[in-house]
């Protein structure tokens, strides 16, 4: 499997600066962070979603839009910019460093910018990585789960194959 871009992105010192912002800003948070680990689980869900579904998809692609797809979030604590925007922005700025063609960047920006949109058409990739981003979380299992502001109905509370 060729993850070239994946890996100019974590090479990357914008994706690295970025990254380590992110960290101080959710160093004390109870909620999910965004971190690595979400990043490659939102990657990996996908991957196994498209699979059982049929769907042929580039793991360059997915891998790649899921480093990014939150990349934005401390612009979203500083700047009150919502993150998919944030991301978008900053996601762009990192794959014209990295040399990424066009094609796969309006296909990364467009996962980046649609990972929070719940009426994506059923069965599309956008749809798809939305609930990667959803399933990944533990919510059955997380200590602050009671206090989270995230709608119930989004909340992961059982664990699916």
């Amino acid at each position: 499997m060729n993850l070239e871009l994946t890996n100019k992105i974590l090479k990357n010192e914008t994706y690295r600066k970025e990254l380590d912002n992110l960290r101080k800003f959710e160093k004390e948070r109870i909620f999910c962070v965004h971190d690595i680990k979400h990043f490659l689980d939102v990657a990996r869900i996908t991957m196994i979603i498209c699979k059982e579904e049929g769907i042929d998809v580039m793991p360059d692609l997915i891998y790649s839009a899921a480093l990014l797809h939150d990349i934005g979030r401390s612009r979203e604590y500083t700047e009150n910019i919502p993150h998919q925007l944030a991301s978008k922005e900053t996601a762009e700025k990192i794959l014209n460093e990295t040399g990424c063609c066009d094609d796969m960047k309006i296909r990364i920006l467009n996962l980046i910018l649609n990972h929070r949109n719940q009426k994506n058409e059923k069965g599309s990739l956008e749809n798809i990585f939305y609930i990667a981003d959803k399933k990944s979380r533990f919510c059955f299992a997380c200590e602050s789960r009671d206090v989270c502001n995230w709608q119930e109905d989004k909340k992961n509370m059982n664990i699916e194959v």
